[in-house]
This record gives structure tokens, sequence and C-alpha cells, in this order.
């Protein structure tokens, strides 16, 4: 079974996410220290060390988080769990079939990581979601600084390359910010990913219908609960 992150087989998202984001900051990093270290007229060097210096920070972060998810067992007991309230979201268990263990609070199994988010590793995660989205978010400000302010001082070719730069970093934020935001929105629902998908099987949104007087035949006819057949109309 499985036990950690790193554990084989490793999974194509997996792989996927390491070399994405390998790719994205190292080209980052390698554009934005090339322009910094010689002063261009028409490109402000100090803003863009501005953008530089906290993207440095979220990396760090970041780069914490992702080496605790995929190193440390979610079965095994972690301070990240003293975080996190004694409420049945977090203390009912859950049968995890890929770690074939139960796990406390278990939240879902990440294919990104590889590895199933619970109680003892779900701050981590969130604060690695929230830590990507603001990397990202100063990756494209930086990157799109750099292709606004700085045409003028640089050469067509990079300028293409920071547009490439700018593109990737795009995408990879609307793929983090829609991993925080949803995480957020479950936060203020007080439910996890598990009980959310649940709650959409057993409670589809309901077509907005009303019943039609009998006798009318411009409506389609369904079965009720009892197994009738109820005209309904479209509500105005």
């Amino acid at each position: 079974p499985r036990v950690r992150g790193f554990d084989r087989p490793l999974s194509a998202n997996q792989l996927w996410s390491w070399v994405g984001n390998a790719a994205a900051t190292a080209a980052f990093y390698a554009i934005t220290a090339w322009l910094l270290i010689e002063d261009r007229p028409r490109c402000s060097e100090a803003t863009l060390a501005y953008l530089v210096a906290p993207h440095v920070v979220c990396v760090a972060v970041g780069l914490a988080c992702w080496l605790f998810l995929e190193t440390h067992a979610p079965t095994e007991p972690s301070c990240f769990a003293k975080m996190l309230p004694e409420t049945p979201r977090w203390t009912k268990t859950r049968y995890c079939r890929e770690h074939k263990a139960v796990i406390a609070g278990l939240d879902h199994f990440c294919t990104w990581l590889n590895v199933a988010i619970g109680r003892q590793n779900y701050p981590p995660f969130f604060t690695l979601a929230a830590a990507g989205c603001a990397q990202y978010a100063l990756h494209v400000a930086a990157t799109g600084f750099v292709l606004v302010a700085c045409r003028e001082a640089l050469p067509t070719w990079v300028l293409v390359v920071d547009a490439v730069v700018l593109i990737a970093g795009l995408a990879i934020l609307v793929a983090y910010a829609a991993l925080f935001g949803f995480h957020a929105y479950l936060a203020v629902l007080g439910i996890g990913t598990y009980d959310w998908i649940l709650d959409q099987r057993a409670d589809p949104a309901p077509a907005r219908t009303e019943m039609a007087p009998r006798g009318a035949t411009n409506g389609a006819r369904v079965a009720n609960g009892n197994g009738h057949a109820t005209d309904i109309v479209p509500a105005p």
C-alpha cells in the first residue's frame, strides 16, 4: 500500500506537477535575474526587484509545504493536526483505498501529490495552495511588467521568451486559484471535499419548474416520488 507521496509508482499528474512548476519557476528566475544584473534605460529594475523578493518567499514556503506533504504519511500524527478544531469534519475517519488505511479527517486523495489529504496534513496543503496563488500572481505581474515597461529596452527574442513564461505562469495561476478558491469555499461551508461531492450527488440543483393545470398539453411529463406522472411547465 502507498504510505507517502514519494512512494512508487508516481502518478502522471504528480510528474507533470513537478516538471511544470520547476520549469516555470526556473524560467522566471532566469529571465528576471538576467534583467536585474544590468541597468537598462526605461526599465525599472527596482520595481522588478520588489516583485521578485516576495516571490522568493512564496517559493520557499511552498517548497517546504510540498516536501512535508510528499514525505509525511497522512496516517502518522503531526503538529499540524493541533491547528484544526475537534469537529466531525476533522475527527471522522474514512478508509482510503490508495493507502489501504483509515485516515482521520480524510478530505480527498490528491493525484497531483499522490497522497491522501487529511487532518495530519491539511494545513500545509492549504498553505501550499495559498502560496502557489501568491507565487504565480507575482510571476504574472513581474513578467507582464517586463513585457510592457521594458519592451523598448529589450531585443525581440527576449520579449518573446518573456511572453511564453508569462503565459505558462498564467495557466498555473488559474489552476492554483481554482484549488485555493474551492478549499476556501469548503472552509466557509465547514465541510470537506468528500462531503461536498456526496452532497452534490444526493441533492442536485432542482430545475425551476411549476405544476401545470390538469389537462395542460404544453408541458413535459415526469414521474413524481410516488411513481405517478406529473405535468410540469417552465416557470415564467
